[in-house]
C-alpha cells in the first residue's frame, strides 16, 4: 500500500485580537486578522499561519505548535472508508532530537493512495477524536502560565484542505474553528507572591461549551446545544487550582500568568468573567467579577483580556497612634511591618521623643493633629446606635495580601436625617444624653461602652449613604491583632485618665457580629479611615 507523506512546516498561528460590541478599552487590545492560510508541500518550504495544537501568547497573538499525539482526518469523499486518520507522523522524532515538548513543523503519513486534486481535512481534538464531533469542555485545566497544551483536549479544532501542487505534492491548509480567550490579569498596586490566581470562570446566557457538529466547512453553530447550567459556563483551572495557581503581576505579563481558554464562537449576552484569588499566607479566598454584557467571539480568533483587578485597596502607611503627627505613621522608617495576626515587628515608637508618638493632651482637650477631623466620642456613639450595620464578607487588600470582611455603616448626615436631629446636636451630645467630650469618665468603665448586635448579614443595596469600614485590625506594642476580624476608628476625643494612669482615647470597632464603642491605649496603631 502506498504511504503518502504530507508535511506541515512552521506550525505557527497568528490569531489576532478582536473586540466585541461595547468594549471597555481598558480590558482589550485589538489587531487585524490575516486570512492568508498558506501550506507546504514535501518539496517546498512555506509557512502555515494557522496550524495546531498547543498555544502560547506572543506579544500580540497566539502562536500554535504541534505536539505529541496530534491527529488529523482526511476526507476521501465517495470512497470507503470515507474518513482516514493519519497512521503516523514525524513529531516524536523531532521532539526526541530537540529535547523540547513542541515543534513548529510536522509531517503526517496516510495509508491511502492520494490522486485527487484536493482533500478536505479536519482536526477534531485529542486523544480520541471523532470525525464529526467536537466537544468544548466546561472544565479546562492549564498547568503552566502561557502554555496552552491543554487546548487540544478542551475543544481546539480546525478544517482545511490538502491541495496537490504542480509537482504532484500536496499542500496542507488548515484554519481554526473555535474561539480563544487569553487572560492576563494584573494588579497595579502589587500583590505578594503568595497571592494566586486559581481559576477563571466565564459564563453567558447561551451555551458556550458542549458538543458541536463539525463539517468540512467548520463548526456547525446551528448544532449548538440548548443552554443549561452545564454548558453556560467554562472554568479554567490554573496550576491545579485550589490553594495554588499563577502569580499576579503588577503589569500585564503573559509569561507570568496567561491563561488560555477554548470557547465556542458566537454572540453572547450577560457575558461575565470571575477571577478567583487565594492568598497562601492569609488563607483568604475571593472572587473579582467583570461583567462585559454583549460579546461576539468569532471563529478562529483570540481575544485578550487584561484587567487591572478591581480589589478594594488600602495603603499600608495609614496605621497611627492616637492623634500622631500627619505622616508619622506607626511603621514609618521600618523596612517591613507584620501582616499576619500575632506577628511582631520591633521598629515602632516606644518613647515620647519619637515623632510617631501619640498626642498626650489631657481630657477635656481634643485632638489637634491627625485626628482633628475624626468623629468625636459623641458621634461614634450615634454611629453605633443608628448606623444600621451591614456585614460584607468581600475581599480587600493591604500590604500586598488578601483579607476579607468589613461593615457598611450609615454616614452621619443620613443618621441625622433619620433621627430628626442635626449634625451639630450629634457633636454636642451622645444618644445617652451625655457629652463625652466634656464628661470626665475616669474609672466609670461602662458609661461609654455600648454594643449593637443587630447586624444585617449582607451589604446594603444600594450603598449610597453608607461608608465601608474594613477589618484592618490594630497594632499593640509592635504586634498585629484582629486583622480580618475587627476594624477600628480613633475618635478625636481623649479619655480622662483612669486610676491605671494609662493614656487612652475613645474608639469604635466592628466585627462580624457587633459594633462597639469603647476606648483603647493611645499607643495602639489604628488605621486612619475616612468616615465622612
Amino acid at each position: 500500500m502506498k504511504y503518502i507523506h504530507i508535511i506541515a512546516l512552521s506550525a505557527v498561528a497568528a490569531v489576532s485580537l478582536v473586540g466585541c460590541n461595547n468594549e471597555n478599552p481598558a480590558l482589550y487590545t485589538q489587531e487585524n486578522k490575516s486570512n492568508d492560510l498558506r501550506g507546504v508541500t514535501v518539496a517546498t518550504y512555506m509557512e502555515s499561519t494557522s496550524t495546531r495544537t498547543t498555544a502560547e501568547y506572543e506579544t500580540t497573538k497566539l502562536a500554535f505548535y504541534w505536539t505529541r499525539g496530534d491527529k488529523v482526518w482526511l476526507h476521501d469523499i465517495g470512497e470507503t472508508p470515507e474518513f482516514v486518520q493519519n497512521s503516523g507522523d514525524n513529531i516524536d522524532n523531532q521532539l526526541n532530537a530537540s529535547g523540547k515538548d513542541k515543534v513548529r513543523n510536522a509531517g503526517f503519513y496516510f495509508p491511502t493512495p492520494l490522486n485527487k486534486a484536493s482533500y478536505p481535512v479536519r482536526y477534531t481534538g485529542y486523544p480520541t477524536p471523532a470525525v464529526d464531533k467536537v466537544t468544548i469542555k466546561a472544565a479546562q485545566n492549564q498547568a503552566k502560565p502561557n502554555k496552552g497544551e491543554h487546548i487540544k483536549t478542551d475543544g481546539d479544532c480546525g478544517v482545511g484542505s490538502f491541495t496537490r501542487g504542480a509537482d504532484g505534492n500536496y499542500s496542507f491548509y488548515l484554519k481554526h474553528c473555535a474561539s480563544y480567550l487569553t487572560f492576563t490579569p494584573f494588579f497595579s498596586k502589587g500583590f505578594a507572591p503568595s497571592v494566586r490566581l486559581t481559576q477563571i470562570k466565564v459564563s453567558a446566557d447561551q451555551a458556550i461549551a458542549g458538543t458541536y457538529d463539525i463539517e468540512d466547512s467548520g463548526l456547525d453553530l446551528d448544532s449548538r446545544p440548548l443552554a443549561e447550567p452545564s454548558n453556560r459556563n467554562i472554568t479554567l483551572t490554573l496550576n491545579g487550582g485550589g490553594n495554588d495557581g499563577f502569580t499576579i503581576p503588577a503589569v500585564s505579563t503573559p509569561e507570568t500568568n496567561a491563561g488560555i481558554m477554548v470557547v465556542a464562537p458566537g454572540e453572547y449576552t450577560n457575558f461575565t468573567i470571575e477571577y478567583t484569588l487565594y492568598d497562601q499566607e492569609t488563607k483568604v479566598r475571593g472572587t473579582v467579577i467583570t461583567k462585559l454584557g454583549h460579546v461576539i467571539l468569532k471563529e478562529g480568533r483570540n481575544k485578550r483580556l487584561s484587567p487591572d483587578l478591581d480589589v478594594r485597596y488600602y495603603a499600608s502607611d495609614q496605621y497611627y497612634m492616637w492623634d500622631a503627627q500627619p505622616g508619622e505613621h506607626y511603621w514609618k522608617g521600618a523596612s517591613k511591618q507584620p501582616y499576619l495576626n500575632g506577628k511582631y515587628g520591633d521598629s515602632y515608637a516606644k518613647v515620647g521623643a519619637d515623632p510617631r508618638w501619640y498626642n498626650t493632651v489631657a481630657h477635656p482637650g481634643k485632638a489637634s493633629r491627625l485626628a482633628t477631623n475624626n468623629l468625636n466620642a459623641n458621634e461614634l456613639m450615634w454611629l453605633a446606635y443608628y448606623g444600621v450595620p451591614h456585614w460584607d464578607s468581600s475581599m480587600w487588600t493591604i500590604m500586598g495580601h488578601l483579607y476579607a470582611g468589613g461593615m457598611w455603616l450609615r454616614n452621619l448626615d443620613v443618621i441625622a436625617t433619620t433621627q430628626k436631629t442635626t449634625r451639630e446636636r450629634m457633636k454636642a451630645v451622645s444618644p445617652k444624653g451625655i457629652d463625652f467630650t466634656a464628661y470626665a469618665q475616669y474609672d466609670n468603665f461602662g458609661a461609654f461602652v455600648y454594643t449593637n448586635n443587630n447586624i444585617i448579614p449582607h451589604r446594603p443595596r444600594p450603598t449610597n449613604g453608607y461608608f465601608f469600614l474594613p477589618t484592618t485590625g490594630f497594632y499593640n506594642n509592635g504586634r498585629l491583632y484582629h486583622i480580618s476580624s475587627r476594624g477600628y476608628i480613633w475618635s478625636s476625643t481623649p479619655r480622662a485618665q483612669s486610676s491605671s494612669k494609662v493614656a487612652q482615647g475613645y474608639n469604635f470597632y466592628i466585627s462580624r457580629y457587633e459594633v462597639h464603642t469603647g476606648y483603647g491605649d493611645r499607643w495602639n496603631g489604628i488605621y486612619q479611615h475616612v468616615t465622612r
